[in-house]
């Protein structure tokens, strides 16, 4: 859906005076923050510095010549920090909130399908920002307006890949190791355009980490990893930052999937426990984490090779994330041969679809990035034995990261993918190599089977005893 603005509350300037930007809009250091910080050898981090300056030109031609924007993040804590951060730089660079219009993606699907090129177009857009959405080639996401020069499409991404949509211009992170978040690629590229930036919405970026990498991964204060941010992260305590991560992921968890109304409580926060603390938020976590108790010991089938285990349940809420993680924990301490872990959903989308998503078993996280397994490149070598598969099932498949995949693809191709991967369908018995792991017993639910028609929540639930919310 495309909307205009958040409320006046939200996108309009404080009224107390504005003070200067450290730098005009064409006075930018020519080096990155982390050379800046660390050294030179740092300079094409979090990406390489030339399309960062190009990111920062394509942002200084919106507000210079008052152009109509349209912001499309993703719906994760890290997409969401990565637009508010975005959105907040141009109401801080004095941009009409008038001309910043934002679009949410529809339930179940991406920004590379028709539906949601059409809605993006319909906007009027002059100019549009893509953040976090994870990429592939094809045509332009949007078509160039009449006499319109330049490139239309900003990508801000950091998910692997080497291919784009024609005519848009790329800022990836994907190839500059250590990997940042769109979150805190967007923050790193823009920090320098006005002083509020970082004065104000640095907290914004920690999120953004938090949410994709945790609290151990990133190390505030060692290269490259900007100490400014550590220092934010020290002041304003581990707990609020967990606990925002938490409520802000929720939402769109639910089967009610507001995500609008996540970026809007987003907007207007103004520190992590703004979010840690809100009403809205608590009552989605508490949805989720029923949903999720509800599913979470469904018995993980594994495959005869012992390289994956998959679990299959079946709701309108997003949890096969989150139940993919925490099996990839328990599995990954017992399996010498264990390399993924796969949730598939098959209640999600309302057509049939199944959402699938695969983690790297955590045992193997400790090992260097280069010795890591690529579940991209293990997704595809089963694809690539099931005649006409890829073709199929097209792009959305085995897209994301090399240690966090996934996709969207059919029934019927999910049934031939557990096939090829040699793993049992329930009541069938297959003798696997998964090096004797008995798998458990399933938890006893007198819930019914959630129809992903049907909204998850409501107001009755936030009032009963609050259970342990991870």
């Amino acid at each position: 859906m495309v909307k205009r603005s958040a409320s006046s509350e939200a996108s309009s300037p404080p009224k107390r005076r504005r003070r200067s930007s450290t730098a005009s809009l064409k006075e930018i250091s020519t080096l990155s923050h982390a050379a800046r910080e660390y050294g030179p050898e740092w300079n094409d981090w979090p990406a390489p510095i030339q399309a960062m300056e190009e990111a920062r030109d394509f942002v200084r031609d919106i507000v210079e010549n008052k152009r109509s924007v349209l912001i499309v993040p993703d719906k994760d804590a890290d997409g969401l920090s990565a637009g508010t951060i975005l959105y907040q730089t141009l109401i801080h660079m004095e941009h009409p909130p008038s001309l910043i219009s934002v679009h949410h993606l529809t339930k179940g699907n991406n920004v590379h399908s028709d539906f949601e090129r059409d809605l993006m177009d319909s906007s009027g857009a002059e100019k549009v920002i893509v953040l976090d959405q994870g990429s592939r080639p094809g045509r332009s996401l949007v078509p160039l307006l009449p006499d319109q020069k330049g490139k239309r499409v900003l990508v801000i991404d950091h998910h692997w890949s080497d291919e784009w949509p024609e005519g848009s211009q790329v800022l990836t992170a994907c190839k500059s190791s250590p990997i940042a978040t769109a979150a805190l690629l967007t923050y790193l590229s823009l920090r320098d355009l006005h002083v509020k930036v970082h004065e104000e919405e640095a907290w914004r970026a920690v999120v953004g980490v938090i949410g994709d990498l945790g609290t151990t991964v990133p190390k505030w204060g060692t290269a490259p990893w900007p100490s400014e941010l550590g220092s934010v992260f020290k002041r304003l305590g581990s707990k609020a930052f967990s606990e925002a991560v938490s409520g802000i992921n929720a939402p769109r968890r639910t089967a009610e999937y507001d995500v609008p109304k996540a970026w809007d409580i987003m907007l207007k926060a103004r520190s992590p426990t703004d979010l840690a603390s809100n009403a809205f938020l608590k009552l989605c976590k508490l949805d989720v984490s029923d949903e999720t108790t509800k599913w979470a010991r469904t018995p993980p089938r594994f495959a005869k090779d012992g390289r994956v285990a998959v679990c299959t349940v079946h709701t309108g809420f997003q949890i096969h994330p989150v139940i993919a993680t925490r099996w990839s924990g328990t599995l990954g301490r017992k399996s010498s041969k264990l390399l993924m872990v796969m949730c598939a959903n098959t209640g999600f989308h309302a057509d049939g679809r199944v959402s699938f998503s695969c983690r790297i078993a955590s045992n193997l996280r400790s090992l260097p990035e280069g010795q890591q397994p690529n579940l991209i490149a293990l997704l595809n070598e089963y694809a690539d034995n099931i005649p006409g598969f890829k073709e199929r099932v097209g792009g959305d498949f085995a897209r994301g990261h090399k240690e966090a995949t996934g996709g969207i693809i059919p029934r019927a191709e999910y049934d031939l993918l557990l096939e090829e991967m040699g793993v049992p369908q329930p009541g069938v018995t297959v003798k696997s190599e998964n090096g004797g792991i008995p798998s458990p017993s399933p938890k006893k639910s007198k819930g019914k089977i959630i129809d992903p028609k049907q909204a998850g929540g409501g107001l009755d639930k936030f009032f009963k005893v609050k259970p342990k919310v991870e």
